[in-house]
């Protein structure tokens, strides 16, 4: 009986192999599809300088829909990294919070623009998420940060289409066109 497990056994094993080294070799001699490219270019004109005017996010969070046409305003921030690693994503804060360096003691806090001096559930009610999407709708693969003047703390006008809006309070707006003040 032993012997009649280890033939087996070699016979599973040499089959494996031989199954690996076909494999192996039809995978070498095909010509592998190109990687899909994600566009990581900013589509031109999308930000802009400009009065960076439009409705603030707590009232846009009350009163829109998925599916809207917005324009909301904000300031970059609501956390120590309000923009995404290596995505064209990125967190603003309705203006009407202030943000630590608004207290007036610029040595309070090293990351003023996470608004860590306004109550949790405020920040919560006033935030709402921007992305810029490439043609198959994911955020590009690029950095905002220092882009065209897109800070933390800098005001900015974003128009854009509301792709999420939930009951926990999450707001996500598709940009199509920002403004920076």
């Amino acid at each position: 009986m032993n012997n009649s497990i280890t033939t087996a056994l070699r016979f599973t094993a040499a089959l494996v192999s031989c199954t690996l080294v076909t494999t192996i070799i039809v995978a070498c001699n095909e010509t592998p599809a190109p990687p899909a490219k994600a566009s990581s270019t900013i589509p031109a004109g999308l930000i802009t300088k400009g009065p960076a005017a439009g409705t603030g996010v707590s009232a846009v969070k009350v009163t829109s829909k998925q599916g809207d046409t917005i324009t909301l305003v904000g300031r970059i921030g609501g956390s120590e990294e309000p923009f995404g690693a290596d995505r064209a994503v990125f967190t603003i804060v309705d203006p009407a919070l202030k943000s630590c360096a608004d207290a007036g003691d610029p040595g309070h806090c090293e990351t003023p623009w996470d608004y860590c001096c306004e109550d949790r559930a405020s920040l919560k009610r006033s935030t709402a998420t921007i992305e810029i999407a490439g043609p198959d709708g994911r955020p590009l693969k690029v950095a905002l940060r220092g882009v065209s003047g897109l800070d933390p703390l800098a005001t900015v006008a974003v128009t854009g289409t509301v792709i999420e809006q939930n009951d926990a309070g999450v707001l996500v707006v598709r940009a199509t066109k920002i403004e920076v003040r």
